[in-house]
This record gives structure tokens, sequence and C-alpha cells, in this order.
């Protein structure tokens, strides 16, 4: 009963949980059944009692079976030992786990000790979310790093370093914070709503030492994310691209490192700088799933081609006017337009995904209902390993 019912609390935070209280039926091969429960999981959870560990230690029945598998797993890869997760349960015996775990570290929910945070510890552990290290302080002993020395500031152009963390891993707490609570997948449309969630997911440092943090994925127009700034309403700015996002979709559907942000925006007027009668709008969108426009815009508020951007130079009142350094980049778009955000060492990013990721965002932008199948196809990309 107890073992079920901690099956149940691991189900609740978002773990997919094999028991056999729920996947075995009469007439079943238990033995396949273990195999499998062992072999093709991301992680195992073994409950240690007293009989449990007399009859691993013996190598009898079921548990020696398992025992001689886990032990196989173990061998063949030193790197499996962290894949197993022992948890004690009530021994009252000497030895607190079977011989073959060896001095492993192991969790302990026996009666007196089962409390949340203990398991909040082993959820984290299953989701591979390691505690974060805090930083090193200045030294009083140690000159150059005593209190003279000047710290890092907003303004300081030295990078923060991700410190061996995994950009999953802080992508997963801004998350977190951005949208607390969320399993699973939740829409929002409200404009306000929309800017507070967006401004913490996306708050500053974007760029380390190491690299970008996020991507911008839209298949075969993946970019990074430099810089991103709310300008008014629902219009915010995201490196040069302006964006009237209508609505947008946290996705926290399966581990820790496939979270997501669908976003999707709503047409903006053309500048007028252009030609863009219908029928031109038409063909980009079939060419591309949207239509855009570049142009540059002078002290923030006068629109010149692209062209003019270029040159540096912009005929302005009939003369022309050099304009370096007063000019910036834009892109605005004439059409519907999506896309996801996503940390660079997700698994989207993934060239064989990125012909699928953009018919699906297309597909989505002419109105088809296929976001449950864009999203589980996304869960069933494999984990990529990442050298920072």
């Amino acid at each position: 009963m107890w073992v079920r019912e901690l099956a149940e609390f691991l189900a609740k935070k978002g773990i997919e949980v094999l028991l056999d209280q729920w996947d075995l039926d009469f007439g079943d091969d238990i033995a396949a059944f273990m195999e499998r429960s062992i072999v093709d999981t991301d992680r195992v959870l073994v409950i240690c009692t007293d009989n449990y560990i007399a009859k691993a230690n013996a190598g009898a029945g079921g548990v020696g079976y398992e025992k001689t598998i886990v032990t196989a797993e173990i061998l063949r890869d030193p790197d499996n030992r962290r894949k197993f997760l022992p948890i004690v349960r009530n021994v009252i015996g000497e030895q607190r786990m079977p011989t073959f775990f060896g001095a492993a570290l192991y969790a302990d929910l026996s009666d007196e000790k089962d409390n949340s945070t203990v398991r909040s510890d082993i959820v984290r552990r299953i989701y591979e979310v390691p505690l974060t290290k805090p930083e090193i302080g200045p030294s009083r002993f140690v000159p150059e790093n005593g209190p003279a020395t000047v710290t890092a500031s907003e303004n300081d152009e030295t990078l923060p370093s991700l410190r061996g963390q995994d950009r999953t891993v802080i992508f997963s707490n801004k998350f977190a914070q951005a949208f607390p609570g969320v399993r699973g997948i939740q829409w929002f449309d409200q404009a306000d709503v929309i800017t507070n969630r967006l401004e913490i997911l996306l708050k500053p440092p974007l760029l380390y030492q190491e690299g970008h943090l996020l991507g911008w994925w839209r298949g075969s127009r993946n970019l990074q994310i430099e810089q991103f700034k709310h300008i008014e309403r629902s219009h915010f700015l995201m490196n040069v691209d302006e964006l009237n996002i209508c609505k947008i979709a946290a996705v926290n559907a399966g581990q820790y490192y496939q979270s997501f942000v669908y976003v999707q925006t709503k047409a903006d007027p053309p500048t007028g700088l252009y030609d863009t009668d219908a029928e031109i709008l038409d063909r980009e969108v079939e060419d591309f799933g949207f239509a855009r426009e570049e142009y540059g815009l002078v002290d923030d508020n006068l629109p010149v081609t692209r062209a003019e951007y270029d040159d540096g130079a912009a005929v302005i009142e009939g003369k022309p006017v050099n304009i370096g350094g007063r000019v910036t980049l834009r892109v605005r778009y004439l059409t519907p337009y999506n896309f996801l955000i996503a940390p660079y060492t997700s698994p989207i990013n993934n060239d064989a995904f990125d012909e699928p990721l953009e018919n699906y965002l297309n597909k989505l932008l002419e109105s088809n209902d296929i976001f449950d199948a864009m999203c589980e196809d996304i869960m069933r990309l494999p984990k990529i390993s990442w050298k920072l």
C-alpha cells in the first residue's frame, strides 16, 4: 500500500511511473516485466526493506533475478549506477541496503523520516536537477580577493558564467518562476499576464561566458535570444524583431529539460516603405509560412528602408542625411507568426527536427489543431548531452 502511495505522489509531480500494481495483469510475463522496468526506464527506485535485503543478498526468487539485472546494468556502464535510487524503508537490521549497492547514498523514507523534504529531494534527483552551489565570496586572507576587489555590476562588460550548469537547468528554474504550478500545458492570452510572465522568463542575463542561454526555435529560422523588451500593451522587441504577441503556452509535460514556451503573434500593419499588396503577402506565406519586412528606425521614430539602413544614409525631407549611429534594424511581421522559446541544450535543438517543427508551426498558423501532436513529438526527442 505504501509503495502505491509513493507512486501516486510521484505521478502527481509529473513523473510517469511503471508499477506492477498498475501495469501487470493475470498471465503477464513477470520476468519480462522486471527486465523492461529496469532496462528501459530513466530511473529505478529500489525500496530496501529487511526482507528485500535478505532476498537480494541470497539471490532468492524474483528479487534475486532483479539483483542480477541491476548488477548487469551497472557492470555494462558504471554511469548507470546513478540510474538506481535506493530508498530505505523501516530497516531494522544493521545492513541498510543490499550488498550490490555498496556504500551508495540513499534516501530514508522510514515512517519517522518520510516527509516532504526527503520526497522533494527524490523528485529533484529523478528530474536530474542539481542543487545550485553558492558563489565563493572574497577571502580576507587573500589580498587580491579581499574587500578592495571591485565586483562586477550590471554595467560591467564581464559576462557571468554558467559555472558548469546545463542551460536546461537554468531555464527550468526560470520557467518555474514565470509559470509556477504549471504541469502539462497552460495557455495565456491576456496582454498584462503575458508581459509579466515573459519578463520573468527572459530576465537577463541571457548571455554567458559560455554563450547564449536561450534559442528562438522555428525550424530553418532558429536564432539566439539576445534581448527582450516590453514596448507597450501587447508589443515587444526581441532582438530586432517587433512582436505583437496575442497568446503563449507554457509547456511542462515531461522532464525538466523538455520544458518550452510557445509564442504566437498577430499581424502588424506595414510601414508603408514597400509595396505589400495581398498577392505579395500570399506568396511569402506560401513560401515561408508568414510574411515580414525589414527596415531601419532612425532616432527610434523615423522608418527608413533596409537599403538605406545598409547604406547608413537616407533621404530625409528631400535631402541625403547621414544616419550612421542613429539607426537600428527592425523586423515587422505583416501576418501571424509563431515560434518556441527553449534553452540551447533543449532536445528541440535537433537538426533532424527542424523541418517537422517548421511544418507544425506553419500549420498552427493555419488554425490546424495539432498543438498536442507537436508537443508529443517534442517529448519524444532524445535528450542530448552537451559540453559547455
